[in-house]
């Protein structure tokens, strides 16, 4: 009677041992399926059961998600079976484990030969249909998630404290399964989140850097436009003040924009412009500062330039336009620029800004002369412009 006792006390410690196990399962870092077999470790472990199942609620069926327990040594290991088979399926209500799920009782057949409740699992080494049988709804908050089952091969094995203890490990797995689910779904939302939010960054980044550049840069041509050269303009002109350097402008305009336009239509013009954009490039020194300020007006600021490097470039400039192939329609076009010049005077009482507008503004007065004077012409600007030319009209 003694040793029955003690036999009764082990096993309820093997049991608590069980529980001690599934309890410290991690819920993160580790899957699902990986859960349900550390479970079935647990359980296999400490007690004395030759097979072992889980099977899941998907939809309206319970299929397999891992089962184990002897192997050919004799050792105790769960094992991921081969699923899909037609007899690793149960709807509600069908066999021990159906009823388990529809019922969220405990189901106990004593004796599976005997009882019609019984549906084998055909084809499979999970249960054969010997012995005595087990299923245990996993549930949690009255959810039925699945069945634990559990098997062995004689009859009437189970007695009413190991059905106890599988009826609270079944419980204990429930809401272990439940809340692995719910921590994984709050990381799947999570990384999801952080994605979403790190492509959002990427877009706005990419939206930020679009119109940055638009905001700066001249559409058609793809030069700066007369924002950027005022804003870069005016730290050159800084350098050029404070270490007494040599700077030159230029606003080169293209002669007969508007009749082009007129004659053979605005893309015409665009190609026109286009062109003398890629000669100017061309041109242009590195460091030198090249826009497109308007329609037909670019402008090109050459520190380290004095008088005759300006009329030398203007020079070069002017020969390049000339040699351009234009021919909407098929019939050639010439074409032509006129360029304003002027050179960097010594103001110390004006501002850097002012002194840039006063440059363009000298620039444009001769721009104006070469103009009246007949086109595809290069001056340099010179005080007596002012007066005959009167104000310029503004851009």
């Amino acid at each position: 009677m003694i040793f029955g006792h003690q036999d009764h006390f082990f096993s309820l410690v093997d049991s608590l041992s069980a529980i001690r196990l599934l309890s410290r399962i991690p819920l993160e870092g580790v899957s699902e399926g990986r859960l349900l077999e550390r479970a079935l470790e647990a359980l296999i472990e400490y007690q004395d059961l030759e097979q072992c199942s889980i099977f899941l609620l998907e939809g309206e069926v319970l299929r397999c998600a891992v089962g184990g327990g002897l192997d050919t040594f004799g050792r105790r290991v769960p094992e991921q079976p081969a699923t899909g088979g037609a007899g690793m399926l149960f709807s509600v209500g069908e066999g021990i484990m159906g009823l388990a799920l529809e019922s969220g009782q405990i189901q106990y057949c004593r004796n599976c030969k005997t009882d019609p409740r019984f549906k084998p699992f055909a084809n499979t080494t999970l249960f054969y249909g010997d012995g005595s049988l087990i299923s245990a709804p996993i549930v949690s908050d009255d959810e039925v998630l699945g069945v634990l089952n559990v098997s062995h091969h004689l009859p009437e094995f189970f007695q009413t404290w190991q059905q106890h203890f599988l009826m609270l490990f079944a419980n204990f797995l429930g809401r272990l399964l439940h809340l692995h689910r719910l921590v994984n779904r709050l990381e799947e939302r999570i990384s999801s989140r952080t994605q979403a939010l790190a492509q959002s960054l990427e877009e706005s980044e990419r939206l930020r850097a679009r119109y940055q550049e638009r905001s700066i840069m001249d559409e058609l041509t793809g030069l700066c436009n007369r924002r950027y050269f005022f804003a870069e303009g005016e730290p050159m002109l800084a350098r050029a003040v404070r270490y007494g350097h040599p700077l030159g402008l230029m606003l080169i305009d293209v002669d007969q924009l508007r009749g082009l336009n007129d004659k053979w239509g605005h893309l015409a013009g665009d190609q026109a412009i286009c062109r003398i954009a890629e000669t100017l490039q061309k041109e242009a020194r590195t460091g030198d500062l090249l826009a497109r300020l308007g329609d037909s007006e670019f402008a090109l600021l050459l520190p380290h330039t004095l008088p005759d490097g300006l009329e030398s470039m203007a020079g070069r400039i002017q020969a390049a336009v000339a040699e351009l192939e234009l021919r909407p329609q098929d019939e050639p076009v010439n074409l032509s620029v006129s360029i304003g010049m002027t050179t960097l005077c010594r103001q110390p009482d004006i501002r850097l800004v002012d002194q840039l507008e006063l440059l363009y503004s000298q620039a444009g007065y001769a721009l104006a002369q070469c103009k009246q004077a007949g086109r595809n012409r290069r001056l340099f600007y010179a005080a007596e412009l002012e007066p005959a030319l009167g104000p310029l009209p503004d851009e």
